[in-house]
């Protein structure tokens, strides 16, 4: 292997002024980065249109848009309100019969679910809904109760259940569902 002047190789030193044009793209793509995220963002224009910045942007008239469902909010209008517990067990082998069966047929899951409901009082009211990816039970409330009613019979629910020793987690999950779906 022949030794240059300075004592390198010829690859290496022949790929230097490579490596150092790469280097400096990084520094320049890195260094436009930088000042674009300080200057102030100008508005692309595609017309002769006006345009409207944030500073003059009025809110949306009411009645325009779904409003948006708190916590607590007992659903009304045209937002429905999907109320469920998620259930982690301690121990998943209590439950692998049903989690196991979903992904296969979720009718002999609920089927199975209903079962183990009647050695386990605490789930009288709630039916599977569906099985989520890391074994947790998605229950839903059976006893057709509505609206605030339901609201507080699922949290008695989730309190109750989380007071199980067999039970890792209880906690109401509710979402909000435009139109009623």
């Amino acid at each position: 292997m022949a030794v240059s002047e300075v004592g390198m190789p010829g690859r290496i030193k022949a790929a230097l002024p490579a490596g150092a044009a790469a280097l400096a793209v990084v520094a320049a793509v890195a260094g436009a980065s930088l000042m674009s995220s300080n200057a102030p963002s100008a508005p692309i224009v595609a017309s002769d249109e006006p345009v409207i910045t944030t500073s003059e942007a009025q809110p949306p008239p009411p009645g325009s848009s779904v409003p948006g469902v708190a916590f607590d909010q007992v659903p009304g209008g045209a937002v429905a309100q999907n109320m469920e517990i998620v259930v982690k067990f301690k121990d998943d082998k209590k439950v692998k019969e049903i989690t196991d069966a979903f992904w296969k047929d979720q009718g002999s899951a609920r089927a199975k679910f209903e079962a183990f409901k009647a050695s386990h009082p605490e789930f009288a009211n709630l039916t599977l809904d569906r099985v989520t990816y890391s074994n947790e039970l998605v229950l839903v409330d059976a006893s057709g109760a509505s609206g605030a009613q339901r609201l507080s019979a699922m949290r008695a629910i989730a309190a109750k259940l989380k007071g199980s020793g067999d039970i890792s987690y209880a906690e109401p999950n509710m979402t909000a569902q435009p139109g009623g779906q």
